[in-house]
């Protein structure tokens, strides 16, 4: 059997090595602190978008392996966060995905045209 060609330049999210969530892991329980000292506790929501964001991606804490049946090349996808709100990666995956569905299930097959109208700046600004 001939082995599976790999994706020419397929390259894996880097999530958990940004420096967004590099930032947010060395300096989180330091805010939380902050926060609740200062203005009470945050919303259990926002603590939780936070503490995934700053997972998100790491290998140590989760896992799936997936392998090709023909080839036996075998790949290890990091979770995760799936956040609404915070992590760029999971939202610009979700956008993606959400862009999919609008074109292949409930837009109709026509031609689409993009209209673009900006203001110059004073007026733009108050629009």
């Amino acid at each position: 059997m001939p082995a599976c060609v790999r994706p020419v330049g397929y390259m894996p999210r880097q999530t958990h090595e940004c420096d967004a969530a590099v930032l947010v892991r060395q300096h989180l329980a330091e805010f939380l602190g902050r926060c609740d000292e200062r203005a009470g506790p945050l919303p259990e929501f926002v603590k939780g978008e936070l503490e995934g964001f700053a997972g998100c991606g790491d290998l140590e804490l989760g896992f799936v392996r997936t392998c090709c049946r023909t080839g036996g090349d075998e790949l290890r996808v990091p979770f995760a966060c799936k956040s609404r709100g915070f992590c760029p990666s999971c939202m610009g995956r979700r956008m993606a995905e959400g862009a999919a569905l609008l074109v292949d299930h409930v837009l109709p097959a026509v031609g689409y045209r993009q209209w673009v109208l900006s203001f110059p700046g004073p007026l733009a600004v108050r629009l």
